[in-house]
């Protein structure tokens, strides 16, 4: 019996051992770090080989010494080989182009298929990018639901989400934050997609992670990573009728298998246009853009680095009309002759961003996501007299005339998800920020605010259709009283192809320092900030009921959703002291006194089927502004619909494929203040703008052409109807530029590799 006993003993002792030489390497998705599983994969050593599976945890048993090749297979990857692969070494695979499943990382605890995602994500791909031969995010955005774009001649492209203002909304690129904020916006005209993947969007507040702006939604840019081939080298020119002229090049160079570098420079050009051909002082200002971007990524074992500089300057030209200065007199023998004098103004905006990015995968799991980065943006006011007659011109003297504003920020986040059991997905993390604003009409001329805020999320599953995902959020501001944040997700599998989803968020929006210490004081103004500031709050709610089915070639999916928003202690500048005969200017300031709600019903279908997709949106969208809580009689929310439809077929035989593209704006209304402080309604006429692509490619695909028009009803200026006056918050009527009108546009893509 005893001998049994040792026996057993010492075969337990030589299985364990056996165990614990066991080695493994890992299949990885090289976009998101998820484990692949089911991946086939071949391993070949000197006179012979096997075939395997990668289990759950995308691992690979390696069953014999010196191998000399791997080989691995996957529906939903590309081909994928190395030569002599070592035990605990990590292999990324390239997703196959067009996947239907898509794999999204904003608001997540980790990379998540968009259909497991407890918040809904929305995503805008590249070949849609392609297909709406969209240059910038203006572009892109003006045919998606729920969104609102709005034209400024100086401040550039603005956006509203869910019937709130664009300073409500967060835009990220690689989830670094992009700043230069001018009147609470970002000008979405000057963020490129030359180089961008994909853009996700999360509605709704996604302040627990990203702090704050986070409060209508949060725009998350996604930069091209995957690096197909040894080197590879993309041209593209566009030309547009209106005068848009744009050309980029890149170079993505695989230096070794550990090692990638790309670069890329552009150029864009818009000679400007106005109704009137003949006007000097245009509607829409020539513009003028030079961007550029290196990146250089790193693997090295289980940690991934990435560094990227991105570079950018415009010029905005605003020209005023003949004689907008004065006419000058000047005697001549044959009488006095008037030379036409003009106010010119030029902008300059200067973007630099280096951003360094690191990822680590612990053998032992989890898995650490963070950045380190620095921002610096400045634009630059320049007023200038023009003689017209001698072309001679020289500084406007006036107070307001030049003017600089700087800002400047550091910021850090760091991020550890790991999984615990099968129930339990959880997510640590700080978000730090260090921002510095300077310029003449700040007080002191320079200004700074730091936060930093601890963060977690969970994602827990009590059954297998259910998951719940609470965050919370804690923080402090060296200016204000940082708000506790929290929020709350839902996510249940009513059926495999039914999915409830339901969400409660408290977001907040932060005040600028241009809002806390601006400084305005001159002969003709009397602008102050306001150091006692705090931050807006709001708080979200949604619910939400998907569809999809899938099956062979059909596939389609229908959401419906619900939102609501009510937000509290938005910041406004109001009249401390009213304008009088004898202090004209008045006093203004800037205080935490609005209240606004907004809600809306949004409904989506996508079917895609063979070469066909097609995708039908609707949405009712209403807002309640602070003067409709001011005025019992006007308590009520003003609703306007809008509708959203494309469709697109690949003629595969003949590499062609057509998309129109269809976003309709009902009419919208919503309520002012006139000259003499009565409450008055303004309405916005409807619109339509639609676009119609073919694109076509050769050479197996290394040249692609696109051609089309843009704006095919000819949508130039929308009317507005209201009382109107003079004032901080007045309105008037006459209309407001949407578009310059039908345009026609080409565009060539070049690729070799």
């Amino acid at each position: 019996m005893e001998k049994r006993f040792w026996l057993w003993f010492i075969g337990l002792l030589s299985f364990t051992a056996q165990a614990q030489e066991k080695s493994f390497l890992t299949l990885l998705d090289a976009h998101t770090a998820q484990v692949v599983e089911g991946a086939h994969v071949t391993l070949i050593w000197k006179g012979d080989s096997l075939n395997t599976v990668s289990d759950a945890q995308g691992r690979v048993e390696l069953i014999a010494q010196n191998l000399l090749w791997i080989k691995v297979r996957h529906l939903s990857y590309e081909s994928y080989k190395q030569a002599h692969p070592k035990a605990g070494s990590l292999h990324f695979l390239n997703p196959e182009r067009g996947q239907l499943e898509e794999v999204v990382v904003t608001g997540q605890n980790g990379p998540t298929l968009s259909r497991n995602a407890v918040r809904q994500v929305r995503i805008i791909d590249a070949q849609r990018i392609q297909s709406q031969a969209a240059v910038n995010l203006k572009d892109l955005l003006s045919q998606d639901l729920n969104f609102r774009i709005s034209e400024d001649a100086v401040l550039g492209s603005q956006i509203s989400l869910q019937g709130m203002s664009g300073a409500k909304v967060k835009i990220l690129i690689d989830g670094v934050p992009v700043i230069g904020r001018m009147d609470g916006n970002i000008d979405l005209s000057q963020i490129n997609l030359n180089a961008i993947e994909r853009v996700e969007i999360v509605e709704g507040p996604m302040a627990v992670t990203y702090g704050t702006d986070a409060v209508a939604g949060t725009i998350n840019l996604i930069t091209k990573q995957s690096q197909r081939r040894k080197w590879q080298t993309t041209a593209n020119a566009y030309m547009e009728s209106v005068g848009r002229y744009n050309t980029d090049a890149s170079l993505q160079w695989a230096l070794t298998a550990q090692n990638q570098l790309s670069l890329s420079l552009g150029r864009n050009y818009f000679q400007g246009y106005d109704p009137d051909g003949q006007a000097r002082d245009l509607q829409w200002n020539p513009k003028e853009q030079y961007f550029g971007s290196l990146q250089f990524k790193h693997r090295q074992g289980n940690s991934l680095w990435r560094y990227r500089l991105d570079a950018f300057q415009e010029t905005v030209k605003n020209k005023g009309a003949i004689g907008s200065f004065d006419s000058l007199l000047v005697p001549v023998d044959t009488g006095a002759w008037k030379y036409p004098r003009a106010l010119d103004d030029e902008y300059l905006t200067t973007r630099l961003n280096h951003s360094l990015y690191y990822h680590y995968y612990p053998e032992q799991g989890g898995r650490w996501k963070g950045f380190l980065a620095y921002n610096y943006f400045r634009r630059e006011k320049f007023s200038r007299i023009r003689n017209l007659h001698l072309g001679t011109e020289q500084l406007f003297p006036g107070a307001d005339a030049q003017d600089t504003s700087i800002f400047r920020m550091i910021s850090s986040r760091l991020m550890y998800h790991r999984k615990w059991a099968t129930k339990l997905d959880y997510q640590l993390g700080y978000d730090f920020s260090w921002e510095f604003n300077s310029g003449e009409r700040i007080e002191g001329e320079v200004q700074d605010i730091l936060d930093a805020a601890l963060f977690a999320a969970a994602e827990y599953k009590p059954w297998s259709v259910l998951s719940l995902k609470p965050g919370l959020r804690y923080a402090y501001n060296s200016r204000f009283a940082a708000p506790l944040i929290a929020s709350m997700a839902l996510r249940w599998e009513l059926h495999p192809s039914w999915i409830l989803r339901a969400s409660y968020g408290k977001g907040f929006r932060a005040p600028s320092l241009k809002e806390l210490y601006f400084l305005f004081v001159d002969e003709n103004h009397n602008i102050l900030g306001n150091a006692d500031l705090k931050a807006e709050t709001s708080h979200n709610y949604q619910l939400g009921l998907s569809y999809h089915y899938d099956k062979a070639d059909w596939h389609w999916q229908t959401e419906a959703r619900f939102f609501f928003n009510d937000l509290r202690d938005e910041i406004r500048l109001i009249a401390i002291l009213s304008p009088t005969d004898t202090e004209p200017r008045g006093l203004y300031r800037n205080e935490n006194v609005a209240r606004s709600q907004s809600a809306g019903l949004n409904w989506n279908w996508r079917l895609a089927k063979g070469g066909w997709s097609t995708e039908l949106g609707m949405a009712w969208i209403g807002l309640k502004n602070e003067y409709a809580f001011s005025d019992p009689a006007a308590d009520q929310f003003n609703f306007y619909p809008q509708y959203r439809w494309s469709i697109s077929y690949q003629f595969a035989r003949w590499k062609l494929k057509p998309a129109l593209f269809m976003n309709y704006t009902g009419e919208r209304k919503d309520l002012a203040l006139d000259s003499e402080g009565n409450l008055n309604t303004r309405q916005y006429s409807d619109y339509t703008l639609a676009d119609f692509s073919l694109q076509k490619t050769f050479w197996q695909e290394r040249i692609t052409l696109s051609a089309g028009i843009k704006n095919l009803f000819d949508v130039g200026n929308i009317a507005v109807s209201g009382t109107g006056g003079g004032g901080t918050h007045s309105t008037a009527a006459g209309s407001l530029p949407i578009n310059y009108g039908r345009t026609y546009f080409l565009r060539c893509q070049w690729k070799l590799d």
